[in-house]
């Protein structure tokens, strides 16, 4: 396959080249076709075991120009002055059907110079969470990298346990990370500032005039993208788990699906990631660790910034202020349109708010909640009668909502609340059997997440929440 490859244009500080190694056995897990046709990569080549021996890492070296990127990042709130992919590497880029660079990454195709004495592999459960969550992301019109195929390598990876091996192969316009910048800021690296800028820029605003692209103006852009990414991440209860500057995307894309999950019954302060002990990722406080990490974003680009030190500051700190109040409007508009309510005419605080204390208070799924108020607000019988099967407590939100005091009717024509997420215990489920060598399971839930099937078709298992004795509240992030 040939690929074109920007990074190798770029200073060498920001990237060493590496080739993936080899696997015993790759077999094919899953490939995303519609993906495929967008990249104009043939189905027929990928599948093929030409294709499979490509993604795994076990063609020629010389079939190779790949590399690992190198960033830092704060995890947890501790700065770590040098990360890098330590199980990635970029094999190049190609375009899509509409013109825009995209490029391949392999995750889990052996060690680089960044992996830190790790063995750059893995396992087959964090491929297939992913793969299939990236993908429902996608379905459910969030920003995100996309996923393409997920392999099997026919290895075996040592983590708590031993585990089958596995490969993403994943898709974005570009892998820079808020941590990309802090690397070359650390460094005090003017060169790679500038040629990150640049590149940001191209891959993902390529549109803003030459006199804007600034690095005030990039500001401006990753904290208009970024606000209305975690809104979306909020309006659909979504938690991703690991919020470190290196697990957020410059072009505002939902970055890395280590221990992420989607809310059951809601709580504001609902944890999945084993190892966020402290709760600091947890629900309700991602838009201010959005604006946290925003704001080492700023710190970073402040060496390359026009004028002086203290006017530098002040412009970054008005441009951090416009954060919240666009966080704001974004998860008001998306949340009454939720809740068929005018936002011109709600306060989020005193109509939405409200909704979601009443679902805390009373165990309430998340998503099956927003849907039944829909159907019920809308008569659509079809789909009230499937959630009111999936949801045994429908009848206290519907009495809820019908003796509420709000206004309603600003319904869109379109169904707005899906009735589908990918759901924890679905997911690892999928990932049991497949780790047991059946992965129809996993091909099932791609299917179901990343289309809109008709209500006839579905059942209430389609659509709920876990059983208590299925429920998970732990994730992890796999490496």
């Amino acid at each position: 396959m040939k690929l074109s490859h920007t990074y190798l244009t770029q200073p060498h500080q920001l990237y060493k080249e590496c080739k993936p190694t080899s696997v015993a056995n790759p077999g094919l897990l899953g490939y995303n076709s519609q993906l495929g046709q967008e990249l104009d990569i043939s189905e027929s080549w990928a599948r093929s075991s030409t294709g499979l021996e490509f993604f795994a890492g076990n063609s020629m070296l010389e079939d190779y120009t790949s590399v690992a990127t190198v960033y830092a990042g704060f995890q947890f709130g501790q700065y770590n002055p040098q990360l890098g992919d330590g199980r990635a590497l970029l094999l190049g880029e190609t375009q899509d059907s509409e013109g825009q660079v995209q490029e391949l990454q392999l995750k889990g195709a052996g060690p680089t110079p960044y992996s830190r004495g790790g063995d750059g592999r893995s396992a087959l459960g964090p491929v297939i969470r992913e793969y299939l969550v990236s993908e429902a992301m996608h379905a459910l019109g969030v920003p995100t990298t996309r996923a393409l195929m997920a392999l099997r390598t026919g290895d075996t990876v040592v983590r708590d346990r031993l585990q089958p091996g596995g490969i993403l192969v994943r898709v974005a316009p570009s892998h820079i990370r808020f941590g990309s910048f802090q690397f070359a800021a650390a460094r005090q690296d003017e060169e790679a500032l500038k040629a990150l800028l640049d590149l940001t820029f191209t891959r993902h605003y390529p549109h803003i005039e030459a006199a804007f692209k600034t690095p005030q103006d990039l500001l401006g852009l990753v904290i208009e993208r970024t606000a209305l990414l975690v809104a979306q991440w909020m309006s659909l209860g979504f938690i991703h788990g690991v919020m470190n500057t290196d697990n957020m995307s410059i072009g505002g894309l939902t970055l890395d699906y280590g221990p992420c999950a989607f809310q059951d019954d809601f709580s504001w302060q609902r944890v999945f990631s084993s190892i966020d002990t402290g709760g600091r990722y947890r629900y309700a406080q991602q838009p201010n660790i959005a604006l946290w990490n925003l704001a080492r974003l700023a710190e970073a680009l402040l060496p390359i910034w026009p004028g002086k030190e203290d006017q530098k500051i002040v412009e970054a700190e008005a441009l951090l202020h416009t954060f919240a109040p666009t966080f704001e409007a974004h998860r008001s508009a998306l949340f009454a349109a939720k809740l068929g309510l005018d936002n011109s005419q709600s306060g989020y605080q005193n109509t939405i708010e409200p909704v979601l204390n009443f679902l805390e208070e009373h165990s309430l799924d998340f998503t099956l909640s927003f849907a039944l108020i829909e159907a019920s607000s809308k008569c659509d019988m079809k789909r009230l009668n499937l959630i009111r099967a999936a949801l045994p407590e429908h009848a206290k939100l519907e009495k809820f909502w019908s003796t509420g005091s709000y206004e309603q009717g600003h319904w869109q024509k379109d169904v707005i609340n899906p009735l589908i997420i990918p759901r924890n215990h679905q997911i690892e489920a999928a990932i049991t059997s497949s780790e047991q060598g059946n992965d129809s399971k996993a091909s099932t839930l791609f299917a179901l997440y990343t289309s809109t099937p008709l209500v006839e078709t579905l059942t209430a298992e389609d659509i709920r929440g876990p059983e208590p004795k299925e429920w998970l509240e732990r994730t992890f992030c796999g490496t």
